[in-house]
């Protein structure tokens, strides 16, 4: 099989895995009622979960670290929507997403024996908690302390691709998240004083940095 083709059997089958499993995940968000989502959004985030999934398969095809990844666009898509609706990444499910997000980059290091990969992931999760950790004392409201402790997840995925997917990914997640709350401002979705979800935007840094880099 040449490396399109075989990219492009990588990508349909890392959507199918995301959609399954962020259709499988969904009844997560409803075991409280402060994270419930409307039952109709169910197919929009396994579709949402099934696109990154493809473009994280297509970049990573081969890779042992593909369903880490996998996990980032089923886990990433679930907490997306619930910060979309609520405002809100409970401590429930980022704690079991950063132990499966560990658990799966060990086990493509031990596969690869590539542990640069993980200093450097392990390095980019405290830093960007730590960072993310300074912007909310200096700006309470503005960045929750659930967007702290994702921004530990997400940084270690980005940091185990490189330190320019890691950069990328912290000026992306706030590129996008202005460039939202421009968008449903002018949709009047919004209004100036309103606060917007940043945790999405977070998640699809994530997702489109491996891509640039």
């Amino acid at each position: 099989m040449d490396p399109i083709s075989l990219q492009i059997a990588f990508a349909a089958g890392s959507a199918i895995i995301a959609f399954i499993g962020a259709w499988i995940a969904f009844p997560l968000a409803q075991r409280e009622e402060r994270t419930s989502l409307p039952p109709r959004w169910r197919i929009t985030t396994a579709v949402l979960a099934a696109a990154a999934g493809a473009l994280l398969g297509w970049v990573l095809s081969g890779s042992w670290a593909l369903p880490a990844y996998l996990l980032l666009a089923v886990a990433g898509a679930l907490l997306a929507a619930i910060d979309v609706r609520h405002h809100l990444l409970p401590n429930r499910l980022i704690g079991p997403f950063l132990a499966g997000a560990v658990a799966l980059l060990l086990l493509a290091t031990l596969a690869t024996g590539s542990w640069t990969r993980l200093f450097l992931g392990l390095a980019g999760g405290v830093s960007l908690f730590a960072i993310y950790l300074v912007l909310a004392l200096i700006k309470p409201g503005g960045i929750g302390m659930g967007d702290v402790k994702l921004a530990g997840v997400i940084g270690l995925y980005a940091g185990y691709l490189g330190i320019a997917v890691w950069a990328y990914v912290l000026l992306g997640a706030f590129l996008l998240n202005v460039f939202a709350a421009i968008v449903l401002l002018l949709l009047r979705k919004i209004s100036l004083r309103s606060e917007t979800a940043f945790g999405p935007s977070m998640v699809a840094a994530a997702v489109l940095a491996p891509l640039l880099a």
